[in-house]
């Protein structure tokens, strides 16, 4: 069982076209600096992603080869059990202690705003020595403010979100990224191409990309947490965020609920007490963090049309995680979300999934659902010089990210595959992430994206499927 995590440092901001806004939030707990460090500020040293899971079959990075070979195959078995073994490293134990709590190994991780200010300040082996002072900052995802984002000033902007993340690179990217200073616009214009397509320089094949994904609640009188959680996919398609779900589990705080009981969410905003007692789980069955008085007054002050007030002790769950691993040119990516169903999810995920889930995943870290996207499409299409006629669709988002996504996100992306593909409910982390570039502006539904498509990148440098870097860009460096 994962500890609770209080937060030493918590900036919430949106960086790209909006004015930043950060909180410091100082540590709840009055502690004993780590080992070895008598006198000194607590620290985090970032780990490695664990070579020694002793899941046989495993391996990472896995040869490109063989992972191609799953893709002509369409070996979704040896997809998924690749990811479940992701999964499982990045949810270890890290042997890290901070502030007298352990870490799981992606929680040390750098985040790319630490890495994007070392860039700024011409550090290039930041990256690579890497300490870290504080837990990592949380934000807004920019999936919900996609439209400030890409410069569409008439937006409405939703500050009441109680979902929020934390982009963080692991210590191979990391290191890359501030070796090639790759988020300062001074070194982005090198790789500009006039009138042809611009790369910047790939990332390592053990680099690894996590974004993960919180709700924010605090407990009633009760010690209860009402949760939102993925009732499946709408039919027909249409844009479908967690407020739209009205659908709920109530997190017990207290961890007095029976394990492994049946969880039944309850739907609406009137459930009877039976209804909440068949719909409670406990909080341990959450990876969770805990927030101090200074976070609580930063999302009072933020939320709107919002009763109930954050106060100190309130908690952070872990509800999704977007992973990309660059195993392959087009990156491996896997999406996680939390499930009160974890032996049976509902699509994106399945039951086939799920089974594939190896016995050394317990805990917390077994109640999440996995859904993979290791290609656009089936046949999985050449990285350039693919169709997108005769081929099947591969969807796999994540619903607490894209599942509010409608027609307007995916103005101008000309699918190609299905021009009725207008919902997040119908992407493809790997189409979507294809068109990652410094001014790229578009995000689209799932399709086969030729990635030297001169009609669609004629001018753009592309940002290896990497959009982090175009929302951590310093624009004056």
């Amino acid at each position: 069982m994962k500890r609770l995590l209080p937060l030493k440092t918590i900036s919430f901001g949106i960086l790209v076209a909006l004015t930043a806004t950060s909180l410091a939030i100082s540590c709840k707990k009055n502690t004993t600096p780590d080992a070895g460090l008598l006198g000194a500020a607590p620290i985090i040293k970032p780990q490695e992603f664990p070579d020694d899971l002793n899941l046989p079959g495993f391996k990472f990075p896995q040869d490109s080869t063989t992972i191609y070979g799953w893709l002509n195959k369409q070996d979704s078995a040896s997809i998924a059990q690749h990811a479940w073994g992701i999964w499982a490293g990045l949810t270890s134990k890290s042997g890290q202690v901070f502030n007298g709590d352990s870490l799981l190994v992606f929680e040390t991780w750098m985040s790319v705003k630490e890495l994007a200010q070392m860039a700024a300040d011409g550090n290039k082996e930041g990256g690579c020595f890497q300490i870290k002072k504080e837990r990592s900052a949380l934000e807004v995802p920019k999936q919900l403010i996609h439209g400030q984002l890409f410069g569409k000033r008439n937006a409405v902007l939703d500050t009441v979100s109680n979902v929020f993340e934390t982009v963080s690179y692991n210590p191979a990217a990391a290191c890359y990224s501030t070796q090639n200073l790759i988020f300062n616009q001074s070194t982005l214009n090198k790789y500009q191409v006039k009138d042809g397509i611009g790369n910047i320089p790939p990332f390592p094949s053990a680099g690894i990309t996590t974004k993960p994904t919180y709700f924010a609640g605090g407990a009633d009188a009760n010690g209860f947490i009402r949760v939102p959680v993925w009732p499946g996919d709408p039919k027909p398609a249409k844009a479908f965020g967690y407020k739209d779900w009205q659908t709920y589990v109530y997190v017990d705080t207290n961890n007095k609920q029976d394990k492994n009981k049946t969880i039944v969410p309850v739907t609406g905003s009137n459930p009877t007490p039976a209804q909440i007692a068949a719909a409670s789980c406990n909080l341990n069955e959450f990876i969770n963090d805990q927030v101090d008085a200074r976070m609580a007054a930063y999302l009072n002050a933020n939320q709107k049309n919002n009763k109930r007030k954050y106060k100190a002790g309130d908690y952070i769950l872990l509800v999704a995680m977007h992973v990309g691993t660059k195993e392959i040119s087009n990156w491996t990516w896997q999406t996680y979300f939390w499930s009160y169903n974890r032996d049976n999810p509902f699509f994106p995920s399945s039951a086939f999934n799920a089974k594939l889930r190896p016995s050394i995943i317990k805990g917390a870290a077994a109640n999440y659902a996995v859904s993979t996207s290791y290609a656009m499409v089936w046949p999985n299409q050449p990285i350039t010089g693919g169709t997108n006629k005769g081929v099947r669709s591969i969807i796999s988002f994540n619903p607490y990210l894209e599942g509010s996504f409608g027609p307007n996100v995916f103005t101008g992306s000309n699918n190609q595959l299905n021009p009725n593909y207008q919902y997040g409910v119908q992407t493809n982390c790997m189409s979507c992430h294809a068109l990652a570039s410094v001014t790229g502006s578009v995000y689209t539904a799932d399709q086969y994206i030729d990635m030297k498509d001169m009609s669609r990148f004629r001018n753009q440098t592309l940002l290896d499927f990497a959009w982090s870097i175009q929302s951590n860009i310093n624009a004056n460096k």
